[in-house]
């Protein structure tokens, strides 16, 4: 199968993920079970920084694509209609990456590979310009991974990338809590949710924005790779919670907050913080390190994922009929609290960030 991007005409990459392309298959409770669907990590990721960069830019969302003897034909239609920054790598000797998830009580999830699983890592990254000169990147692994990753990639760049990094579940727990914080001197943003946060202290889940702001804060005086290095919370319905080393600090409704509401769409949880990863860490660069910009970009480009199961619809630049644009419209009008302008927010989404 010849790959139909020619990845020499990428330009850099705002934002490049080390994440997985996953074929899922959903379970639910009271719901029929799902099967081949898109999915992974890394895609999701690709999706919130493509909503954020719309189709203008669509080209500097960076990431590389699996595709075994087993990918389903139908996938390639949705994903090459991102127009992304794709690196599509064909082996007719492997099946894809394929996930078992299963929900549960309050989107309790678990998960399993049901297939060997293929890693991105640094020479693969080292193969395409575009992704060897990102400005950020999207970690989703363990600690020692996380060194490892940026060991190898910084004798390569000639300028320090955003290192955004998601830590996997399984990792957060007491015993891995001191390889946790002695990576953060390395790490920009540090995004775990507010479980995964929690367990790391042996916490049950906090549920009030006191318990979250006080976990957030206990990771905070390890991140000194810079000023403005941060942790964001990601916390469900009810939004998120950004506290930075240069005394930024506020919540963030979620897109999808009120499940009264007669406009309420949440279908399927899956990828949501993923994609809320891709979105926070290309607005940051975009926006120079704006948190509030990166933080509402982060929570409307969630919502939108979680809208359907799998992936949203994308036609003429709309996202399920509504653009990122005005998606960020419609959520600072129903949260003037934030004290942000839309047409603010997407100006510091514009091009300033590119440029530098």
């Amino acid at each position: 199968m010849p790959n139909p991007y020619d990845e020499k005409s990428y330009p850099d990459a705002v934002f490049a993920s080390m994440g997985m392309f996953i074929i899922d298959e959903i379970h639910f409770p009271n719901k029929p079970s799902q099967y081949n669907v898109i999915g992974g990590g890394g895609t999701f990721s690709i999706l919130g920084s493509r909503m954020v960069l719309t189709k203008q830019n669509s080209l500097r969302a960076g990431w590389i694509l699996d595709i075994g003897n087993d990918f389903p034909q139908q996938m390639l239609g949705v994903l090459q209609s991102w127009n992304t920054g794709v690196i599509m790598r064909y082996n007719s000797q492997r099946q894809c990456s394929r996930g078992w998830n299963m929900y549960g009580d309050n989107d309790l999830r678990s998960f399993k590979y049901l297939t060997p699983k293929l890693r991105i890592d640094v020479p693969d990254i080292i193969k395409h310009s575009n992704l060897l000169h990102s400005k950020s990147y999207h970690l989703l692994c363990s600690p020692e991974r996380c060194t490892e990753i940026l060991g190898k990639l910084r004798p390569l760049r000639p300028e320090e990338p955003v290192i955004v990094w998601e830590p996997i579940p399984d990792d957060c727990n007491p015993q891995t809590l001191p390889r946790c914080l002695n990576i953060l001197k390395e790490v920009d943003i540090l995004s775990p949710n507010a479980q995964e946060a929690a367990a790391f202290f042996g916490l049950e889940e906090p549920t009030d924005h006191l318990s979250i702001e006080t976990i957030a804060d206990r990771f905070l005086p390890y991140m000194t790779k810079n000023k403005n290095a941060g942790v964001v919370l990601r916390c469900g319905a009810l939004g998120c919670f950004a506290v930075s080393r240069s005394g930024f600090r506020e919540w963030f409704p979620a897109y999808h907050s009120d499940a009264a509401a007669n406009d309420y769409k949440v279908i399927d949880p899956t990828g949501g913080g993923n994609t809320f990863i891709g979105a926070l860490a290309t607005a940051y660069v975009l926006s120079q390190g704006d948190w509030k910009v990166s933080c509402v970009a982060a929570n409307i480009a969630s919502g939108a994922a979680i809208e359907q199961i799998g992936m949203p619809e994308l036609e003429d630049d709309t996202w399920n009929g509504t653009s990122f644009p005005d998606r960020v419209r419609v959520y600072l009008d129903r949260h003037p609290e934030l004290s942000a302008g839309a047409d603010q927010i997407l100006d510091k989404l514009g091009t300033q960030g590119l440029q530098n």
